[in-house]
Order: structure tokens, then sequence, then C-alpha cells
């Protein structure tokens, strides 16, 4: 399934550039019910867990019929190729705004065709 690499390009710089706008002029972000989830995964010391997030989202906003669970293409119609678009979009964009991250594919935590799914949590938490 094609995906829009550009466009997940043009997303990210547009909304970092008016989160930072927002932020400099002095607006301060909401906590949303999800904040201390989002924290736990920005504060980790395994710099994955924000790159695929950040893939993630990206996916569901850019194409709904794909499954964000499944990040390597042979995992079926509605997979996507999570290492080419963490290459291609978000580890250089997170390394360009100077925000930590690995230099590795962010797959490189989930090997082997993982799914992000419950049993995926329950092998990941702690």
């Amino acid at each position: 399934m094609p995906f829009d690499y550009e466009a997940a390009r043009e997303l990210l710089e547009r909304e970092f550039a008016a989160v930072e706008s927002a932020f400099l002029s002095g607006q301060r972000p909401n906590r949303h019910s999800l904040y201390k989830h989002i924290e736990t995964i920005f504060f980790s010391q395994t710099q994955a867990y924000r790159e695929v997030s950040l893939g993630c989202v990206l996916v569901r906003l850019l194409d709904k019929s794909v499954n964000i669970h499944k990040p390597y293409v042979n995992q079926g119609h509605d997979a996507y190729n999570g290492r080419t678009l963490d290459e291609k979009v978000v580890n250089p964009f997170l390394h360009n705004k100077r925000i930590p991250s690995s230099r590795g594919p962010f797959l490189s935590t989930f090997r082997r065709s993982v799914m992000f799914n419950e049993a995926t949590r329950a092998r990941f938490a702690g």
C-alpha cells in the first residue's frame, strides 16, 4: 500500500510550526486526559517509543485505511512500512528539531514483525 511520505513530512513541519508559534506567544497546551500516558512515552529511556507513536499518529491522520497495528508490509494489505516512514520522515524530523531520538529504525525495539496490540503492551510494559 503506497504511503505519501512527502505529505507526512509537510504535516509534521506545519504542525510543529503552529505549536512552536503558539508556545512562543505564551500559549500553553491544555493537559489532556492522555497527558500522563504521553509523558510516560516521551520520558522513557527507550527513544523508539516516541518514534513509533509519532509514526502511528502520522499514518492515522494521513490514511485511515491503514492499520496502525501493522508496521510491516508483510502483515497484510492494510499494513504499512514503519521502517521507511521512520527513515524518510520521523527520524530526520526529530533530529532536525533536536528532539532526542535514536539513530536506528524505530522498529529495532520491536523486532520480528511485531504487531502493536495488547500482547505487545504486556511484553514491553515496565
